[in-house]
């Protein structure tokens, strides 16, 4: 199957004409992974072979198309700055914005992820689950989400998808300071984490 075949089902139809121009650019392989929690995308590359895309294939037209675009930026800072330094870097950076401007219209993004996406440009980082204006904006049209870390009041006990409990604490920056209870220490947890609500055992008297 041809890397347009894969693609042009998966992502915004009002985003095919200039979109097609890069999927035939790009001389790799572009295929469809499983779901995976721990990113919704990658770039893979190995002396003497093709590179390979793999993008989750139970992403949304809008997040494919955004996670696409961000792994062909990895694409040609491997192809075109042989010496960058970080994978998310400068360079990086660069291109993602070159490849994402021609697509920030709305026949393509409804107008919270364009204004999301458009912010998110200013410094992009290294994940969309990483900006939580933009990851808020992507589940728009998901179905009603759970609770969140987010959604629970200061101080409440939660099981997270592992199984661990934590206490929600205070929000640093754009994570909140969460405190296992079985061991006592401090993670930054996303507040978008689905988690489940504990009530905290009753006192006997």
């Amino acid at each position: 199957m041809s890397n347009w075949a894969v693609v042009a089902a998966k992502v915004p139809a009002a985003a095919h004409p200039r979109l097609q121009r890069l999927v035939g650019a790009y001389s790799g392989r572009i295929r469809l992974a499983a779901p995976r929690k721990s990113k919704w995308g990658d770039f893979r590359w190995q002396a003497g072979q093709p590179s390979q895309i793999s993008i989750n294939r139970d992403l949304s037209p809008e997040a494919f198309l955004i996670t696409l675009l961000h792994e062909f930026a990895h694409a040609q800072v491997h192809a075109w700055d042989p010496h960058y330094s970080s994978p998310h870097g400068p360079e990086w950076q660069s291109r993602y914005r070159q490849l994402v401007l021609p697509f920030l219209t709305p026949d393509i993004f409804p107008p919270a992820l364009l204004t999301a996406l458009q912010r998110s440009l200013h410094k992009p980082k290294a994940s969309c689950g990483a900006d939580v204006a933009l990851l808020k904006a992507l589940q728009t049209d998901l179905p009603k989400r759970g609770q969140t870390v987010e959604s629970l009041p200061a101080g409440s006990l939660f099981k997270a998808p592992s199984g661990r409990i934590f206490t929600k604490g205070p929000k640093r920056r754009t994570r909140f300071s969460c405190v296992e209870l079985k061991t006592g220490r401090t993670f930054a947890v996303h507040p978008l984490t689905d988690v489940e609500l504990v009530n905290p055992p009753a006192h006997g008297r």
